[in-house]
């Protein structure tokens, strides 16, 4: 007789939190649009979206919004927040909140100073923040900005770390929808009329 390892079977995706981060989100000049895109996206998928919220460039703020967070659904989005200026505190603030060390990834590094380098510029130094991966992160590639995304699990929940433009953060969803989220996302699905 032989014995056989029972396969873990990882709960499915079913509720989500979209964390919108950024100051300027907070004044009458600049509208949360991917807050509703995200929204919209997620409920194809058959994840319902449980609350949003928009955190200004304040670290104790958003991991407190964080904390929160894990203690209500299976999935956390946050948009904006990891660039390369002192005010861009998501990545570092998530990965307190998860207890998780920050390491500077070399490939990241490259790339960044390749793309300046392709414009005829320098890298200035403070964009090294943007290489900065939290233990155990999977790098979601940024192709149209400077920002990657990244892919963080805590136990069956997953934190998602997406840049704040549109025009970076909606095509890095969609691919990351096709890819990672289909398949941990519930079989259900979700219509509006």
């Amino acid at each position: 007789m032989t014995a056989t390892t029972p396969s873990i079977a990882r709960r499915r995706l079913s509720t989500a939190e979209v964390i919108a981060v950024g100051s300027e989100l907070l004044t009458p000049f600049r509208s949360d649009t991917n807050s509703l895109f995200l929204t919209a996206r997620l409920n194809e998928l058959g994840i319902l979206v449980r609350r949003k919220s928009i955190i200004g460039d304040d670290g104790p703020e958003l991991a407190a919004a964080v904390e929160a967070a894990l203690g209500r659904v299976d999935l956390i989005v946050t948009c904006g927040g990891l660039g390369p200026t002192d005010d861009d505190l998501t990545r570092e603030t998530v990965a307190s909140v998860l207890g998780l060390a920050l390491k500077e990834d070399s490939g990241i590094v490259e790339r960044l100073e390749a793309r300046f380098a392709a414009r005829g510029w320098t890298m200035p130094g403070n964009n090294r923040r943007q290489a900065l991966v939290p233990t155990g992160a999977v790098v979601l590639d940024n192709p149209r900005g400077t920002a990657p995304g990244l892919w963080l699990e805590r136990g069956d929940q997953v934190v998602v770390l997406l840049p704040g433009p549109p025009r970076e953060l909606e095509p890095m969803f969609t691919a990351l929808s096709r890819l990672r989220l289909a398949e941990r996302a519930t079989r259900e699905r979700l219509y509006r009329r």
